[in-house]
């Protein structure tokens, strides 16, 4: 069964198109709404399930590393959520599900299979890994940007102010920009069919939901 799904990445990739775009009607409607945000959980594990399928040639390492990452994540989330010092005054809503340390425990797989795709998604553009370390952040930053509303909407996390504050992003580029060089020890060339459009898909996802959400 696994084998046949990976001859098909192209299938794959627009199976998640159509689901992301099912998420757009479901989120945005307001009888829907509570069902589909109670599946963003189950969303991100089933994210990060089909990129590890779809990852060719996996060994001990890149697991390693993507047990690290996931760590990494929660814990950069836990210190920041209780002190404030990492990304600035927040704090997470009932959304993302289950907490530890007022954490959910699902965010280290987010950081996960966004440094896993936006990582694949540099590759295609050149094999330095110093440009591929500073062009994710960046994108990862220009990806927060998009998610920032959205989350705050749909109650996956809050802050303390007006507004995002810009400590935020500066945290977002140093802590992917640690998060990809641990990926690079592990493995610098990711190959996998469906990564960077699967990084692409969740972005143009949130994009399109800002979108909506200012002109309703």
């Amino acid at each position: 069964m696994i084998e046949n799904v990976r001859k098909y990445p192209v299938i794959t990739v627009a199976v998640f198109c159509l689901y992301y775009l099912v998420g757009i009607g479901g989120l945005y409607n307001d009888s829907t709404q509570p069902l589909f945000r109670a599946l963003v959980p189950l969303t991100l594990m089933c994210n990060l399930y089909f990129l590890w399928l779809f990852h060719e040639n996996a060994d001990l390492r890149i697991y390693l590393a993507g047990l690290v990452i996931y760590l990494a994540g929660f814990v950069v989330e836990a210190i920041g959520v209780n002190t404030g010092a990492i990304f600035g005054v927040y704090n997470y809503g009932a959304t993302l599900g289950f907490k530890l340390w007022d954490t959910p425990l699902v965010i280290g797989v987010n950081w996960l299979l966004l440094i896993y795709s936006c990582w694949a998604l540099t590759g295609l553009f050149t094999g330095n890994r110093w440009l591929r370390y500073f062009i994710g952040s960046g994108l990862m930053v220009i990806y927060d940007i998009a998610l920032e509303p959205v989350a705050i909407r749909l109650d996956m996390w809050n802050w303390f102010g007006a507004s995002v504050p810009l400590h935020n992003y500066t945290g977002w580029f140093l802590v992917s920009l640690i998060l990809f060089i641990i990926l690079d020890m592990a493995s610098k060339n990711i190959k996998n069919k469906i990564a960077p459009a699967l990084f692409i898909i969740q972005f143009v996802f949130f994009i399109i939901l800002n979108i909506i959400y200012h002109f309703s």
